[in-house]
């Protein structure tokens, strides 16, 4: 019997329930995929995407021992954590060791499985995901990233990855809201590419030419005025390193000297006080909190509320509720 979920909850989340391993592949015709049953059992495949533009998630479960093949477009480059038990997992010919994330670059690739499997991934378009590289270290992608195979990490950084990627998912489920705003998107995206870069630079050293004070407080000074303008978008760190001309390490680096916090941590305090000023100049019934929160790129409520109160000392719904 099959059991099926399918479809379009809303604009760029799909999923799928099913025992027909036929239907699994047609339902991912864009990623060129074949399944062929391998171990007896009783097949159930789940399958969930969300798409954030340059960037897309999808977990995968199935139940029973099979060879996926793919060949996928090369303009998307796929990175996979595996959530389930890995000791009976090939991948291009190479059985998977402990920590070990899963890079499908383009190209034809294959992986196979005894019991079931349950991975998380994110695929990136290549030529952006190569740029932004770029931008945060001051040098070209590794080319060891661009090859089909799993590579040894660092078992936090990929247990970071893996999590951060399903709690985006449930995030989308929860409020695909959020995909309606570009300046959320965008944010999310660059939590990704952090998340990934993270995994992959400790499988490959990836070095950055440190600048000198100076430019580093030159640098800065373009973000600050950059930011000023537009916070509400959510530029993404790639972006605000190419606005400085530094790199990530010399931004970071730049930001404490220059102001004592991260760049990361004075843009969420440019967008807090943007909330508040929109609140304050926005009568009640014009706005919601909610709405105006969405609007600065905040996408999870309740911390957002916590941050607010704790920066301006009372509630985002008391500012709005103020008579001046």
């Amino acid at each position: 019997m099959k059991i099926q979920q399918n479809g379009q909850n809303s604009k760029g989340i799909r999923s799928l329930l099913t025992n027909d391993i036929d239907e699994l592949s047609q339902f991912q015709l864009n990623k060129n995929r074949r399944y062929t049953q391998l171990q007896a059992g009783q097949l159930q495949g789940k399958y969930a995407e969300v798409n954030l533009g340059d960037v897309q998630i999808f977990r995968e479960k199935l139940t029973a021992g099979t060879l996926i093949e793919a060949a996928p477009a090369s303009d998307f480059i796929p990175f996979a954590a595996i959530l389930s038990n890995i000791e009976s997992f090939n991948f291009c010919g190479v059985k998977i060791e402990k920590n070990s994330i899963l890079q499908a670059t383009g190209g034809f690739w294959e992986g196979s499985f005894k019991d079931n499997l349950d991975y998380v991934a994110a695929a990136f378009n290549r030529e952006k995901f190569s740029s932004n590289i770029e931008y945060l270290t001051g040098q070209e992608i590794p080319k060891n990233w661009l090859i089909s195979k799993p590579c040894q990490t660092d078992l936090l950084a990929l247990g970071h990855y893996a999590s951060g990627l399903e709690k985006i998912i449930k995030i989308i489920h929860k409020s695909p809201c959020i995909l309606a705003k570009d300046n959320a998107l965008r944010m999310l995206g660059d939590h990704i590419l952090m998340l990934v870069f993270n995994v992959l630079s400790l499988t490959t050293k990836c070095k950055s030419k440190g600048k000198s004070h100076a430019k580093r407080s030159l640098g800065v000074r373009r973000v600050i005025d950059y930011l000023h303008s537009y916070a509400a978008e959510v530029p993404t760190i790639p972006e605000l390193c190419g606005i400085a001309k530094l790199s990530e390490r010399d931004l970071q680096r730049g930001f404490k000297e220059y102001l004592g916090v991260t760049p990361i941590r004075y843009l969420r305090l440019v967008r807090l006080n943007g909330v508040r000023r929109d609140l304050l100049f926005n009568p009640p019934r014009d706005q919601r909190v909610v709405d105006v929160a969405l609007n600065w790129g905040f996408i999870e409520l309740g911390r957002f509320a916590g941050e607010y109160r704790q920066l301006f000392q009372e509630l985002p719904s008391t500012t709005l509720n103020k008579d001046y």
